[in-house]
């Protein structure tokens, strides 16, 4: 006689899995035509703003839509502003799909900027070899930030969400003190650390603009991306993990490993970010240097689809909107805030789907 031992449901509650399903979340990313009916939309809804408060409409028009491409300062700027982009989003995409929340991204982003812009100016030898420090220890940085929150998840289901959200105004002032305390350039009015010597900055694609090599570093980081989430086995488990922690458990794979993992790099994407802005863009640590690249990232993401190719097309297409709109406060009456209109919107659109929701 043989005794049959039926399988163990994986959704059948238990103390080892409770935590883990009550802790399961999921992004839900939207569709291809959906994604595109959020940017019409929000440009619709921003040009509706441009016709109520512009002299020239016209003008203020097509300033927003080509300012990019008048001048080769502004495309670079597109560019540079892109690069930025593209790491805070993947940052959140990696995040996302592995069903982990870091919404601590700008805080991991800021983080990363001081780190590498204290540390290439100590490292000896030439210009190269203390950019790819920099660049490591900025990365080492943002995931460091991300740990303590990622740590409370696994150890007590803390809500990453409100701890990684948290995390960014410590880092902020963190930051500002440790350049007032260690760093601040004495001879500047300015919360900033000295600049740094040409021979330091990434290397300029479109001079005088501030587009730089560490475009072509986000592009094999997005390819990166992409190789490990839809090709190969550690990628798949990272989001089953995510997404159903309970069935990964049964299927024999240490979720907890997984989300761990995929916060950690999370956290570092967003600190290279830092990294490559502070070296390529403002060539020292200036507080504020960054325009919410960090939050930003995350509607780019959603926007994206939450896939490597989708996150590079719309970072640079909200970069474009970015360096237009600039174009546009320069030729009409229209000020540049009309961005923060088209972030909201679009970010009430993304989030009106079935983002949220559990799994």
């Amino acid at each position: 006689m043989t005794t049959q031992i039926p399988a163990p449901d994986p959704t059948e509650s238990s103390p080892r899995v409770g935590w883990l399903r009550a802790g399961a979340r999921r992004v839900v990313p939207l569709g291809l035509r959906q994604s595109v009916l959020a940017v019409v939309l929000g440009l619709v809804v921003c040009f509706g703003v441009i016709l109520l408060v512009a002299d020239d409409p016209a003008t203020a028009f097509s300033s927003f839509l080509t300012g990019t491409f008048k001048t080769r300062y502004a495309f670079g700027n597109m560019i540079a502003i892109g690069t930025v982009l593209i790491f805070t989003a993947l940052a959140a995409t990696v995040s996302f799909r592995a069903g982990a929340f870091n919404i601590g991204t700008e805080g991991q982003l800021v983080l990363g900027g001081l780190v590498a812009a204290v540390v290439v100016v100590a490292v000896p030898g030439p210009g190269i070899l203390a950019q790819l420090v920099a660049l490591v220890c900025a990365a080492l940085a943002g995931a460091a930030w991300v740990a303590l929150p990622a740590w409370l998840r696994i150890r007590f289901g803390t809500n990453e969400i409100l701890t990684t959200l948290m995390f960014n105004y410590i880092a902020a002032d963190l930051a500002l003190f440790l350049v007032n305390r260690f760093f601040r350039d004495k001879t500047s009015g300015a919360v900033e650390t000295p600049p740094l010597p040409t021979d330091l900055w990434l290397t300029r694609l479109l001079v005088p603009s501030p587009a730089n090599v560490g475009v072509i570093l986000a592009l094999l980081v997005a390819a990166g991306a992409w190789l490990v989430f839809d090709r190969t086995r550690t990628g798949r488990r990272m989001e089953i993990a995510g997404v159903q922690p309970a069935f990964a458990e049964y299927l024999g794979i240490r979720s907890t490993r997984y989300l761990l993992t995929s916060l950690l790099s999370s956290g570092a994407l967003a600190g290279l970010g830092g990294g490559v802005a502070v070296l390529g863009i403002t060539h020292a640590y200036v507080s504020g240097f960054s325009p919410q690249y960090g939050f930003l990232g995350i509607t780019v993401a959603l926007i994206g689809r939450l896939r490597p190719g989708g996150v590079v097309l719309a970072a640079f297409l909200y970069a474009m909107l970015m360096t237009g709109a600039t174009s546009m406060q320069s030729a009409s009456n229209v000020p540049f805030a009309l961005v923060f209109v088209l972030q909201g919107v679009l970010v009430l659109l993304v989030t009106s789907q079935r983002i949220g929701g559990r799994s």
